[in-house]
């Protein structure tokens, strides 16, 4: 029975490291000191996600949440399983036409959602705003979106896979660049109202390195610091590789290294300045925020487990992007719909608060694949024995210290 390809996010925490570890010279960190003084996060809601997965009106396997706000509201970009319903793309099933929406011929592509309500409730896109490209590197899924308002415009980053030297390349990103011209309206008019698309880059924004074992073999989830010169700050995951030319999944190949780096360019993405290696080691799925005067890194840690399992999100700061403190914990898995682990924190920096979202994945007994399909049933993605992995969005929120 042929199954819809996986979510591969951040694969290399399913593979041991290699005894070289996964240091640098480029990095920094010192011992840790006390948290920031009264930064604690508490779900809210407190047993429950804000977005649910799997079922009629909701996406299909939702995860790695981007979000921005305005004045308007919340703005959701997240990855997921996006089926054909009738020759086109949909996000989740339909309830009037089950029939309609293919779980068996779905592409992993980027959705939108609006909130009014602080990312408590979300009206959907039905449409995907961004799809796998026709360009070699980028024909494969499209993850870990991170958007930002660049003069009128919309950039959306995020991770691609494709083809290299003629054959799939799965689980081996490079990191791409889209834009949405706003024209003067906002972000929900210009995507809910006008049902605009994104138009991606025809090139990486940062290519991988395929040649040799270097610290940038993988570039993936990638998030964007606007600087005080209005240049763009773009932080990504880079992971290097003992097989460098080969994918993940063959024997011998080992992880050497995953952390932080940075690059900079220009609003017209004009590359500044192009990193020689890490600022921060073992940092993964992260997005960096620049507030209250310092870089505050919100990164994901945990178990070399399978798919996430008991992965905590922590936080790093640096007050001049060399020297990091951390980690400090600010959410352990707990609640029934992020037991299984969580992942991939985005944050909201209001006036008085921090609102973070992040991926909950849970586990359940039973198909994966309910067949027949009916109004009831839930799609998973399958893992050990007969039981199914499922993703939701959580919600966190912290007094602002």
């Amino acid at each position: 029975m042929i199954r819809p390809r996986h979510l591969a996010v951040a694969w290399f925490l399913m593979m041991p490291f290699s005894a070289t570890g996964c240091s640098s010279d480029n990095t920094s960190i010192v011992a840790t000191p006390p948290p920031p003084a009264g930064l604690r996060f508490e779900r809210d809601p407190a047993t429950v996600p804000v977005v649910s997965s799997g079922t009629a009106g909701w996406p299909i396997f939702p995860t790695d949440p981007g979000i921005i706000a305005d004045s308007d509201g919340y703005h959701l970009f997240y990855c997921s399983y996006f089926c054909n319903a009738g020759g086109e793309y949909y996000y989740s099933w339909s309830a009037g036409d089950l029939g309609a929406c293919n779980i068996m011929d779905v592409v992993t592509g980027i959705g939108y959602a609006f909130s009014d309500d602080s990312g408590r409730t979300w009206e959907f896109r039905g449409r995907p705003v961004l799809l796998p490209g026709e360009e070699s590197w980028q024909c494969g899924d499209l993850e870990t979106p991170h958007v930002a308002i660049v003069g009128d415009r919309l950039l959306l980053l995020y991770s691609a896979t494709g083809i290299h030297s003629g054959e799939p390349f799965p689980q081996r990103y490079q990191v791409g660049a889209a834009t949405l011209d706003l024209n003067g309206a906002s972000i929900r008019q210009r995507l809910l109202v006008d049902d605009a698309d994104f138009v991606a880059r025809s090139e990486p924004l940062l290519p991988y390195d395929t040649g040799a074992t270097n610290f940038d073999n993988n570039t993936q989830e990638p998030s964007v610091v606007v600087n005080d010169d209005g240049n763009l700050e773009v932080f990504y995951v880079g992971v290097g590789l003992s097989r460098a030319d080969l994918p993940p999944e063959v024997p011998g190949q080992d992880i050497v290294s995953v952390g932080l780096a940075r690059a900079v360019f220009t609003p017209d993405l004009e590359p500044l300045e192009l990193p020689s290696g890490y600022l921060l080691a073992e940092a993964n799925i992260t997005e960096v925020k620049r507030f209250d005067g310092a870089y505050h890194v919100f990164a994901t840690i945990g178990t070399a487990g399978e798919f996430h399992r008991e992965e905590r999100i922590v936080l790093y700061r640096s007050h001049d992007g060399v020297t990091f403190f951390g980690p400090f914990d600010l959410l352990l898995p707990e609640a029934e719909f992020d037991a299984w682990g969580l992942m991939a924190p985005t944050l909201v920096v209001e006036d008085d608060q921090l609102v973070m979202f992040y991926s909950g994945w849970s586990r359940e007994d039973g198909p994966c694949f309910p067949e027949p399909f009916h109004a009831g049933i839930r799609f998973g993605r399958p893992s050990e024995g007969d039981t199914c992995i499922h993703g939701a969005i959580g919600r966190a929120v912290a007094v602002r210290p």
